[in-house]
């Protein structure tokens, strides 16, 4: 029987296994036990001087001071003749003769000949109304020598009034007087007619289109030309409602000095050039489309070049700033500065504090805020709860922080970096000192708002 050496054969074969795997469980214990030893027997760091502080952020900082800041109101338009008319004819001719001034684009000047009609007809005219006034001034002149030889002739006057006017031909003389009215007036409006073949410029413009030109025919009425003055344009410019509360403007005023005054600007090629001009009036009615109130702005002698700027062109795009009043005793802070909540931060003993603010004025660069307790209407203006128990005064010492700052809890510890220069207008400190309007105006956004 080979069963028992077949036993012994498999036994042999198990106990190499058996041992690899008590000796792998022993060296794993092993490994367990001598790291668990080294992390316990770790000595414990000493600390000196107590507790680390965290370190400070570095932020860039501005200070705040208090200001009077000139609203500029951004809007835009279209260039437009302040007179624009159709030139037309007031007889009927042949033309015979144009000026080069007429053609489209050409300027001209008041009083000078545009267009010259063929006057041989109405030259006739005159001399037949003179010759018909000619011959009535004569009938007149006899009626009244007849009358007054009669008057010499009787002794004794006529009993009834009939009688007495016959006989000294008062009736006669009347006649021959309207007559003679009736024959001077054909007399001048031949001569008004004659005048009339010679057509000439209204005022100090500029052709837009050209419509006869020699050896037409034209009729009473019929357009010779569409001109328009050059002594000023017009810019309608729509406001927002919003922003009407920021400007004063006196529609009944006749003084132009007190009118707001507008900065335009338009491209030609590739350059940008600047008009100024007055808001001369607001339209009566808000625009049923768009619900804005369009002001006229004038620019005068727009079509003078210089060497700053060119001439304005009718139908030329621009874009405008509208002068409005001016916000006093408000702070403005760089729009980069505050959230989208109309959040800032500032330094308060070396720490971070965030405060709602209230603002009065926003646009594309600035964010301007009143210096003094928010009111009552202010607060009122706003309808959430929590944003009103929120607004927290700025004071004129508090360090304005320009970093961004929504990732920094409020309390972190922040220190000032590197000094703010002026070729850095977006960390410099916020000038204390009043700004006139003209730099306000080089100076403002792109796009305005009033804050709500």
């Amino acid at each position: 029987m080979n069963t028992q050496p077949d036993q012994s054969a498999s036994y042999n074969k198990k106990v190499p296994w058996i041992l690899h795997g008590i000796v792998t469980v022993v060296i794993l214990l092993i490994a367990f036990l001598v790291i668990t030893g080294m992390f316990s027997s770790k000595p414990e760091a000493q600390r000196w001087g107590g507790a680390r502080p965290a370190p400070s952020v570095g932020v860039d900082v501005a200070d705040l001071s208090i200001q009077d800041y000139p609203v500029w109101i951004d809007s835009y338009g279209t260039t437009k003749p302040l007179t624009e008319t159709v030139l037309v004819a007031d007889v009927n001719g042949k033309v015979v003769e144009v000026s080069p001034n007429i053609r489209t684009g050409k300027r001209f000047s008041k009083g000078e000949v545009l267009v010259q009609l063929d006057n041989r007809d109405f030259v006739v005219e005159v001399d037949i109304a003179a010759a018909a006034a000619a011959e009535a001034e004569v009938r007149y002149l006899q009626e009244l020598a007849e009358s007054e030889l009669a008057a010499q002739q009787w002794n004794k006057p006529p009993e009834t009034e009939a009688a007495q006017l016959l006989s000294l031909r008062k009736p006669q003389v009347a006649a021959a007087k309207a007559s003679l009215r009736a024959a001077n007036a054909r007399l001048e409006r031949a001569k008004l007619n004659l005048d009339r073949t010679t057509i000439r410029a209204p005022f100090d413009g500029k052709v837009l289109e050209q419509m006869v030109d020699v050896g037409q025919v034209i009729n009473p009425s019929q357009s010779i030309a569409e001109i328009y003055s050059t002594e000023a344009v017009e810019v309608r410019l729509p406001v927002k409602v919003a922003d009407l509360a920021y400007l004063s403007i006196d529609d009944s005023s006749e003084n132009m000095d007190n009118l707001p005054r507008v900065v335009l600007s338009g491209e030609l090629g590739n350059q940008t050039y600047e008009w100024t001009g007055k808001i001369v009036r607001s339209e009566g009615a808000f625009d049923p489309a768009t619900r804005m109130l369009y002001l006229v702005a004038q620019i005068d002698n727009p079509f003078t070049s210089t060497e700053q700027r060119p001439a304005v062109r009718i139908g030329q795009f621009m874009r405008a700033k509208v002068q409005g009043d001016t916000l006093e005793n408000v702070f403005v802070i760089p729009r980069r500065a505050v959230s989208q909540d109309f959040v800032v931060a500032v330094v308060d003993e070396g720490l971070l504090k965030k405060r709602r603010v209230q603002p009065l004025w926003t646009d594309a660069g600035s964010v301007v805020v009143s210096a003094g307790a928010p009111s009552s209407q202010t607060l009122a203006a706003n309808s959430a709860d929590v944003i009103r128990s929120s607004i927290q005064n700025l004071r004129n010492t508090d360090k304005l922080i320009l970093t961004p700052t929504a990732n920094l809890p409020d309390g972190t510890r922040v220190k000032a970096i590197a000094p703010m220069t002026e070729s850095e207008p977006d960390t410099q400190s916020i000038v204390g000192s009043k700004q006139s309007s003209e730099d306000s105006a080089n100076a403002a956004a792109p796009s305005t708002t009033a804050a709500q």
